[in-house]
């Protein structure tokens, strides 16, 4: 594995992903030729920080679906990860290869619970909308939520799903959060086209410990949040 570049490419993929997500949404149509050609050049420079063809396909695969958490990664397991005392003595290269390790781990887990989706929501009873990767399939309604995902940002919970839903064996682990190490935020949590705004995959049928959470957990989360910044 290519560790030393990683960090950089990383950073570099994920700005022109933000960059192209929001021409998508702004013109709901694919990019043009130019456009997509940089993207893919970017793209295809942080596969290669793998070194088995397996690897360097997963990692594909999950970064062009308009739905992969991509932001919610990077701010958890790039930027913080890094600053965390814990991890200060770790030289940059052995960091990186943690992180490029854990994007690895969560494009199957990604991948996995979007291929579940695709065999149980096929009219999006599972996560309220279609999932169709189509920049005119808007956000679901959300009422006072702001879609910023802090709520999940979690190592997981109690898998108790509610009503008479069977949901794949793997999901338990995986919002458990035993799905892989250095978990920072539910695996279920999707992004809508690198915008930042964050949305259950299966709300519809998401965890008892998830439906109790609501308004006035949300303003005091963050309220909380807003204390601790206050503080740096």
């Amino acid at each position: 594995m290519v560790t030393s570049s990683f960090h950089k490419r990383f950073i570099e993929f994920c700005e022109l992903n933000s960059h192209c997500r929001a021409l998508e949404l702004e013109t709901g149509s694919s990019l043009n030729s130019e456009t997509l050609n940089s993207w893919q050049e970017t793209l295809d420079l942080l596969k290669d920080c793998y070194q088995q063809s397996r690897e360097r396909e997963l990692v594909a695969k999950a970064l062009v679906d308009p739905y992969f958490p991509l932001s919610k990664l990077r701010k958890l397991n790039v930027e913080q990860f890094a600053a965390e005392p814990k991890f200060a003595d770790l030289t940059e290269n052995v960091l990186a290869k943690i992180v490029a390790e854990h994007l690895l781990k969560w494009t199957e887990i990604f991948l996995s619970i979007r291929e579940d989706l695709a065999k149980l929501d096929r009219t999006g009873q599972v996560s309220g909308m279609g999932l169709t990767g189509s920049p005119n399939e808007n956000l679901p309604e959300a009422g006072w939520c702001d879609y910023c995902g802090g709520c999940c940002e979690i190592r997981g919970g109690p898998p108790e799903f509610t009503g008479s839903f069977a949901p794949p064996g793997r999901w338990h682990a995986y919002f458990s959060g035993d799905g892989c190490e250095h978990q920072r935020f539910c695996p279920f949590l999707f992004e809508y086209f690198a915008s930042s705004k964050f949305f259950c995959s299966i709300y519809q049928v998401k965890p008892k410990c998830c439906w109790v959470f609501d308004r006035d957990e949300c303003e005091f989360l963050q309220n909380d949040v807003a204390r601790e910044q206050a503080r740096l």
